[in-house]
């Protein structure tokens, strides 16, 4: 099962799912993860109840590091 869930209107979505694939980070999209006043300002995933954010790309990929 995926350990991450990507909300499908987030912020920069496209290059957010580009970027997990590149990572080779498992993911799953789902409709709504019920924070769109987080999810449409900034890169937004759910892990399991907690929610990780980021401004950029760079800066949610080093935070997913830490987290693993």
């Amino acid at each position: 099962m995926s350990k991450y869930k990507i909300c499908k209107h987030t912020y920069h979505y496209n290059k957010l799912i580009k970027a997990l694939e590149d990572n080779h980070i498992e993911f799953k999209v789902k409709d709504c993860i019920k924070k769109c006043s987080k999810c449409r300002d900034k890169l937004l995933i759910q892990k399991d109840d907690d929610y990780i954010s980021a401004k950029t790309i760079e800066k949610l990929l080093s935070k997913l590091d830490h987290k693993v």
